[in-house]
């Protein structure tokens, strides 16, 4: 039997964690403070350990809270997919598909996905999970997940791997950065940059493309940080910290601290792919990683912006200065 009173608490806790304050928490969760706080301490009881440590300069984890966070979170993933089977059994959808997606993946594939599949199978029930690619990898090696749509090798032991979404690579450079006055950026120019990348362990064989061009160019790349999705390496190339290199549809993931640039050299990639477990034979798996494949086959990519440098746009406009 669910716990709903377990579940209740630990959804409190999660709010107040992040949060990190006990008044915010409440607003969030609709209610007032002292009977979040009473509640807090309830759970604090039944675990037998103070979740979090209070003082003047605000609400922290406690070493304690800190250690159940992650597992906090996925077990209320687990519940919340175990309520939706619920419902949809009831609803008679009962073939169950798990998807997780990584971000990318989650804008190109699932919402035309989730809408085709549904349609062609009314008795289908999906349940989708926003991750990263190693731990979407991890959730179907695991059995967590049926389909992993994410940045993986076109090889992984005892799973089905099927490329999705091809695209190649931009440069992505922070606004104020001298490369953005070139049209296009050829990789020898890069040598002396710092890099933000993709950790080689999430795609061995994405992370090797990139680190190969480079040295055909001259150079090894010097990785300065290390991000989990194309929006953390946008935002931290945006921050100054360094360059990077992205599947042209992350462009959309821009704001007005990165500029976008093309490669003089071309970086062919399968920005998503779909990885599966054949062993589980659930017949409804393959068939839907066939509508995904189609529907990434009408992504394509995307031509770089070109914003007009300064001295450019000082010249057009003395030409209409003229004109006039």
């Amino acid at each position: 039997m669910i716990d709903f009173r377990l579940l209740r608490h630990f959804s409190y806790f999660l709010a107040v964690a992040d949060e990190r304050h006990f008044g915010k928490a409440a607003k969030r969760l609709g209610m007032s403070q002292p009977p979040l706080s009473q509640q807090i301490q309830v759970l604090e009881r039944s675990l037998g350990v103070r979740l979090f440590e209070r003082s003047r300069q605000g609400v922290q984890l406690s070493r304690e809270g800190a250690a159940i966070l992650a597992p906090v979170h996925r077990f209320m993933e687990h519940a919340q997919r175990l309520q939706q089977a619920v419902t949809d059994a009831r609803q008679g959808r009962t073939d169950i598909v798990t998807i997780g997606a990584i971000n990318s993946a989650m804008f190109d594939i699932m919402p035309r996905l989730m809408r085709t599949a549904k349609l062609i199978y009314p008795q289908l029930s999906l349940s989708v999970m926003e991750t990263r690619s190693a731990e979407a990898l991890s959730a179907v090696q695991g059995g967590e997940a049926d389909i992993a749509f994410a940045r993986f090798d076109d090889r992984i032991a005892s799973l089905e791997v099927r490329p999705i979404v091809y695209d190649h690579l931009v440069l992505v450079l922070p606004v104020d950065h001298a490369l953005t006055q070139r049209s296009r950026v050829g990789l020898a120019q890069l040598a002396d940059e710092n890099f933000v990348l993709f950790p080689r362990r999430s795609s061995p064989s994405f992370f090797d493309q990139i680190t190969s061009a480079c040295r055909d160019a001259g150079f090894s790349p010097h990785v300065l940080y290390e991000v989990h999705s194309v929006v953390s390496q946008i935002a931290y190339v945006g921050c100054g910290v360094g360059v990077g290199m992205v599947p042209s549809r992350a462009m959309r993931f821009g704001g007005g601290d990165v500029v976008f640039r093309p490669l003089v050299e071309t970086i062919n990639v399968v920005s998503i792919a779909a990885a599966w477990n054949p062993a589980l034979r659930k017949e409804l798996v393959p068939l839907i990683v066939g509508i995904a494949a189609d529907i990434g086959a009408d992504r394509e990519a995307l031509p770089v912006f070109q914003r007009p440098s300064s001295a450019l746009l000082t010249a057009t406009q003395d030409n209409d200065a003229v004109a006039l």
